[in-house]
């Protein structure tokens, strides 16, 4: 893990191409975003992987549709896993300022619509699932650093959420948080975008 981060760290520095948010008006980007993490000594994964497609209306400006898989896996009861896998569809949009030539920040805010299944496996017993549709409403602050004039490397989190998740035959149930980690796609995000 060190080395990658040093590997990161000397990307950042060799970055000599200088990008200004003012000139992307008109073009477009393809971002690759995902995640990874555990809790209770890796008795518990969550991970996501979100393609996203989008233009810059404006020259700070830029709306785009990110269609991608999340999923979890909760091993804390011995008898007992607990599984969970979401298709989603996130139309978004953003808003940059510029730091410096290579460095921005943005605030996106998200629509993610969720289409998935939780499965209850028992060691003893018979398999369930439930599924479930939901959407909400998120906001996600992050940065983004240009290597050069088409590839930057980025990394979000999700700051405030409202969602709506409704199992098949069942009731409804809303949540709002707001706090680090918000939201569907919870957890710190990065991402390697090309910019054309």
């Amino acid at each position: 893990m060190k080395n990658i981060f040093l590997s990161i760290a000397a990307l950042l520095v060799l970055g000599t191409t200088t990008v200004s948010a003012q000139g992307f008006k008109g073009k477009w980007f393809i971002l690759g975003e995902a995640s990874y993490g555990t809790k209770s000594d890796g008795d518990i994964k969550n991970y996501s992987i979100l393609p996203v497609v989008g233009t810059f209306v404006a020259p700070t400006t830029a709306v785009g549709l990110g269609i991608g898989y999340l999923g979890s896996k909760n091993e804390t009861d011995a008898t007992l896993t607990l599984k969970e896998g979401t298709f989603i569809v996130q139309p978004l949009a953003r808003k940059y300022w510029a730091v410096t030539d290579n460095f921005l920040i943005f605030g996106q805010a998200a629509v993610p619509l969720a289409f998935g299944k939780n499965t209850t496996e028992p060691t003893n017993g018979t398999k369930t699932e439930t599924k479930y549709t939901g959407y909400g409403f998120e906001i996600s602050p992050g940065i983004d650093y240009f290597l050069s004039k088409n590839f930057s490397i980025e990394a979000s989190f999700g700051i405030a959420s409202w969602s709506s998740v409704k199992p098949k035959g069942g009731d409804a149930s809303n949540d709002f948080n707001f706090g680090l980690n918000s939201g569907f796609l919870n957890g710190m995000k990065f991402g390697l975008k090309y910019v054309f």
